[in-house]
């Protein structure tokens, strides 16, 4: 049996791409706040803070790329930048 791939189109591939970086950002902010609960070095908290910071930015410039391409993402929980 032959197995047919069709292409997917420009905006499902622009959608695809928008929700692997979503899912690895969330990832990344569930893991950092998960760290503050295991680390006492103030030094160490610091770079979990800017990190954590990093990670929001980016991922609220993700939204805005994503709105202005046309395409819906989920808001992770632990966020409030979004735009309904």
């Amino acid at each position: 049996m032959l197995s047919i791939k069709r292409k997917l189109s420009p905006y499902k591939k622009e959608q695809q791409r928008f929700s692997r970086e979503y899912a690895l950002l969330a990832e990344r902010l569930t893991d950092i706040r998960s760290d503050f609960d295991q680390v006492t070095d103030e030094d160490v908290i610091d770079a979990l803070i800017y990190e954590e910071n990093a990670v929001l930015a980016r991922l609220a410039q993700l939204y805005k790329d994503a709105k202005a391409a046309g395409i819906s993402l989920e808001p992770h929980e632990h966020t409030d930048f979004y735009e309904s």
